[in-house]
């Protein structure tokens, strides 16, 4: 046996048998067990990235040019100009677009607000559904008894109030009314003065209908106008004091004798207008006298032209004060009919205190809860949608702008402000003021990922991957290039700032950053599985396990993923099953 064991077949076939019956005891002793490992849904930031290696090359011309065709508005580099990364070299017009982002922004605004008053209707359902779970207290009903006295007095406050208002109107409205007699009387006044005193010396048989002026003069027309008008103003004079004697007592009547009142003195004025005309064109009387005649004239128009005023301010007054009155009773009325639908809801509350709870008001809170919970999910991607129209206006604006991707010089501007420019026409061309740039070709995969203008991070095998270098990306090629059977595009980058370390050949290794989201709730990608074409998370709440369906976004270089819905924030998520 010893002679067995000391031979090589023998220590091997010891071996297979230790290792055999070891392995049929794990097997067959112990009872395989499922695993699985958590995670908590968080709040965070995530970054997509795109990783592509390069080389590094001599820099050449960089050619701008605009995603979209429209007319140049503003021009900010010439030719020979020093720029640095990020400046602004040409912009097309886009105030329609700002307009509209900008209002996109009060969406998003509004959107938060709105959340905010959800979340506030939420706690407020919470605590009254707590409140009927509790039960009603005698305090309770003491404490709503008080409120129904407080909507009692409310009430009655609120009618007295009416009523003070209405009184009011009808008395600051009677008090204007009031002031157009004398109003009238003075204006009556004045018109009789500029028609009988100051022209009086220019007629001869002044009231009858054979006036005639005392003077020639070389206008006819004028003079025929001015006998005809002084006639009419004189009958108006007469027609106005009988409806100043008999004023009506009615306010409708009055605001119709002010009308009347200002259709006499128009009359009145356009017949002192025309009296000037005949004046004016007076011969065979005196200079003395004609400026005696013009100074009367003026007079009697500047006396009218008050009178006119006084009684039209009076009109509108009459009219704000109506308005005021209809304002304010509008309001009191409203006011009143809060009070009573007031009361009329702490009564009923006080009934539903005093009956008790029953099990259908508790069932019909809790759906007011789940209701309010709703209305907050939904509002929440109401905000997200209303970011994204931000963020694409934003998009559209950055398209009609041209920006230096790097420091350099301008060696080319063609843009000229006021002309229509195509889109994808090269206007300005830079060369990099750090002389080198990378050339890399990315994958068809990851290429809708990278735009012009998105930042990267440079190693170079050179100094190994702790020493980093800042890059852009400054031209994609339109065109594939087919490498080892996949089509790649050739991607260019430029160094953000001239560093001597940097040698044309050197290898380089290039992380872009495509694209960030901020403050999100992100679960690890491992998390998401597809189930009957369904992106699935399984959530492990309160010792329970479930399948929720979710709707991914952004997915982050650290292995996590963007949930927008269907995992709330502090949810366990289950990332490992064996």
């Amino acid at each position: 046996m010893i002679k067995f064991l000391k031979k090589p077949i023998g220590i091997i076939s010891i071996i297979v048998v230790l290792g055999l019956a070891t392995g049929g005891y794990f097997y067959f002793g112990h009872e395989k067990k499922s695993e699985f490992d958590t995670a908590i849904a968080k709040r965070g930031d995530l970054i997509q990235e795109v990783s592509v290696t390069g080389r590094v090359k001599p820099a050449s011309s960089v050619n701008l040019t605009f995603e979209k065709s429209g007319r140049v508005s503003r021009v900010y580099a010439d030719v020979g100009k020093q720029v640095s990364a990020g400046q602004t070299l040409v912009v097309i017009e886009n105030a329609d677009i700002a307009a509209q982002r900008l209002q996109a922004e009060a969406g998003v605004e509004s959107a938060k607000a709105q959340l905010e008053q959800y979340r506030a209707a939420f706690e407020t359902q919470k605590a009254k559904l707590a409140e009927l779970k509790r039960g009603t207290r005698p305090e309770e009903i003491q404490v709503q008894e008080t409120k129904v006295e407080n909507a009692k007095t409310a009430l009655a406050d609120a009618q007295k109030n009416l009523e003070n208002v209405k009184a009011k109107a009808t008395i600051d409205l009677q008090n204007l009314h009031d002031k157009i007699a004398d109003i009238f009387r003075d204006a009556h006044l004045k018109a009789d003065d500029a028609v009988r005193k100051q022209t009086d010396e220019m007629f001869d048989n002044d009231d009858t209908q054979y006036v005639q002026l005392t003077f020639l003069n070389t206008n006819s027309q004028a003079e025929i106008d001015a006998e005809w008008q002084r006639q009419i103003a004189g009958n108006r004079l007469n027609q106005w004091k009988e409806e100043i004697d008999s004023l009506p007592s009615d306010q409708n009547e009055l605001d119709q004798a002010l009308t009347a009142s200002l259709e006499h003195l128009t009359i009145i004025q356009s017949f002192l207008n025309r009296l000037m005309d005949t004046i004016n064109a007076a011969f065979g009387i005196s200079q003395t006298t004609k400026t005696t005649y013009q100074t009367n004239v003026n007079t009697g128009r500047t006396n009218v032209n008050t009178a006119i005023e006084v009684i039209n301010n009076q009109k509108q007054t009459i009219a704000a004060q109506k308005v005021l009155n209809q304002n304010n009773t509008t309001a009191a009325e409203e006011k009143l009919r809060t009070a009573e639908s007031n009361l009329k809801l702490e009564e009923s509350n006080l009934a539903l205190k005093k009956a008790g709870i029953i099990e259908e008001q508790i069932a019909a809170q809790e759906a007011q809860v789940t209701q309010a919970e709703a209305n907050i999910v939904s509002q929440q991607a109401q905000i997200k949608q209303a970011e994204a129209n931000v963020e694409n206006y934003q998009a559209q604006i950055a398209k009609t702008i041209i920006s230096a991707p790097i420091s350099g010089t301008v060696t080319k501007q063609d843009a000229k402000v006021g002309e229509i420019v195509s889109a994808n026409t090269p206007l300005v061309s830079l060369i990099s003021a750090s002389q080198f740039e990378i050339e890399a070709n990315i994958p068809e995969a990851d290429i809708a990922k990278v735009k012009l203008g998105n930042a990267a991070k440079v190693t170079l095998d050179a100094y190994g991957s702790d020493v980093s270098f800042d890059v852009k990306v400054v031209a994609i090629d339109p065109a594939e290039t087919i490498i080892d059977g996949v089509a790649t595009y050739k991607t260019t980058f430029q160094f953000i700032d001239k560093d001597e370390r940097v040698k044309s050949g050197m290898t380089a290794n290039i992380d872009i950053s495509t694209e960030k989201r901020e403050n999100v709730i992100v679960i690890p990608q491992r998390a998401v599985i597809t189930k009957n074409g369904d992106k699935i998370v399984r959530v492990f709440n309160d010792e329970t396990l479930k399948e929720v369906k979710v709707k991914t976004g952004l997915r982050g270089s650290d292995g996590n993923i963007e949930i927008i819905e269907g995992v709330s924030e502090g949810d366990k998520v289950i990332i490992y099953f064996e």
